[in-house]
């Protein structure tokens, strides 16, 4: 009994030994950096995701393409780019000795320490934050995902789909109209095969015409205000959607 408590002893002692970058394998979060950011940066641009400045940083943007990934993917969508994450976005594991150049922060740390079942918890996302505009509508849209569905809502509170289409291009200095079937009137009409990314897109949900909406973000993608998850990105290859597109306008 003593032998195995003494080498559990031992074991946990070479664990708490190792260098964090090491023990947490791939853990990276905003504010860090490196060349493996810059990378997963690049790759996350080349699937379409508006991931800002290509430098290496974790921005604030960054962490939204990667939570837009996760949430595409039946990942747990925290933003974080965990081991699993990478996986599945680079097609390869993580090198172990490569590290973020800005490690986490004690209170972190903490937050990741091994449970008695041996899995590692992550911190809890943190609450939504107003932001900036990006440099383009489709930037700016992304960095919304999560907040919830609210009928009638036009704030980072909780948006509906035509309040959150208005928002956002408001934040550009494009002054729509409150509902997605007036919305519909305005524009430029857009065939489907010339979308661009900022395009909005319109659907035949719940009455005819135009009864939800969304921000078209290129390879056939578009994120939207849910009823049922909030902000979120969809395919417009998705069955129910593909059934019900409408129509798409550019804006401004």
């Amino acid at each position: 009994m003593k032998r195995t408590v003494l080498l559990g002893a031992l074991l946990i002692g070479a664990w708490l030994s190792l260098p964090w970058g090491t023990a947490l394998a791939a853990v990276y979060r905003e504010g860090d950096s490196g060349q493996e950011i810059l990378a997963v940066q690049q790759r996350l641009r080349s699937l379409g995701y508006a991931v800002g400045k290509q430098d290496g940083v974790f921005h604030p943007l960054t962490a939204s393409a990667v939570r837009a990934f996760q949430q595409q993917q039946g990942l747990p969508a925290n933003g974080v780019l965990d081991e699993a994450t990478y996986q599945k976005l680079m097609g390869q594991a993580r090198s172990p000795a490569v590290t973020a150049s800005q490690p986490a922060a004690a209170s972190e740390r903490k937050a990741l320490i091994v449970t008695k079942k041996g899995a590692a918890s992550l911190p809890p996302l943190p609450q939504f934050k107003e932001r900036r505009p990006g440099s383009s509508v489709q930037e700016t849209a992304q960095q919304y995902l999560g907040v919830p569905y609210r009928f009638g809502g036009a704030t980072p509170q909780g948006f509906d789909c035509s309040g959150f289409v208005m928002y956002v291009f408001q934040k550009h200095g494009v002054k729509l109209p409150r509902t997605a079937d007036i919305q519909y009137t305005v524009g430029r009409i857009i065939d489907k095969k010339r979308l661009q990314p900022g395009d909005v897109v319109f659907f035949t949900t719940y009455e005819k015409g135009a009864s939800h909406e969304g921000i078209y973000l290129g390879q056939e993608r578009f994120v939207h205000a849910s009823s049922s998850r909030g902000v979120m990105i969809s395919s417009l290859n998705e069955p129910y959607w593909k059934k019900r597109y409408l129509g798409a306008r550019r804006m401004g």
